[in-house]
């Protein structure tokens, strides 16, 4: 696709990929049971950073007609986490089809990477709840993402 970055093999693992940055807080209740955070929690993270990209390109407002659903979520653990700390999550567009979104992810303590996450997005018709095309203006926005 014309504009669209060559982004087919992109090491998620390096913070140089990401333009997006989401920060968040290790909270205590996101541990699991041997003082970990949960992998659970981690796909809040990453679920967070995706909605916070989506929101600045002009997503999850009334005004538009559309909304974003997860279609798939592939999620690699590298590190463990834990309690007390502050991640930062980067974000960006991989590819672009008719209606799907491919977001990379990760989230990284310092410049230490925690987990990845490959996260295909499908733009969805609010009135119908169906897959509609990518509009225009959100397609460009996305490829600076």
């Amino acid at each position: 696709m014309t504009g669209t970055p060559d982004l087919s093999k992109p090491d998620l693992t390096s913070p140089d990929l990401y333009r997006f940055w989401w920060e968040e807080r290790v909270r205590f209740n996101d541990l699991d049971a041997v003082g970990h955070v949960n992998n659970n929690a981690l796909g809040v993270y990453f679920e967070q950073a995706r909605v916070a990209l989506i929101h600045q390109v002009g997503g999850f407002t009334d005004e538009v007609p559309w909304t974003v659903v997860l279609a798939r979520s592939l999620i690699e653990y590298k590190a463990e986490l834990l309690y007390p700390n502050t991640v930062r999550i980067g974000a960006r567009t991989l590819r672009l089809g008719t209606s799907s979104i491919t977001l990379g992810c990760a989230i990284f303590l310092g410049d230490r990477c925690i987990a990845t996450q490959e996260a295909v997005a499908v733009i969805v018709d609010k009135a119908a709840h169906r897959p509609t095309p990518i509009p225009e203006p959100l397609r460009a926005k996305l490829l600076e993402a």
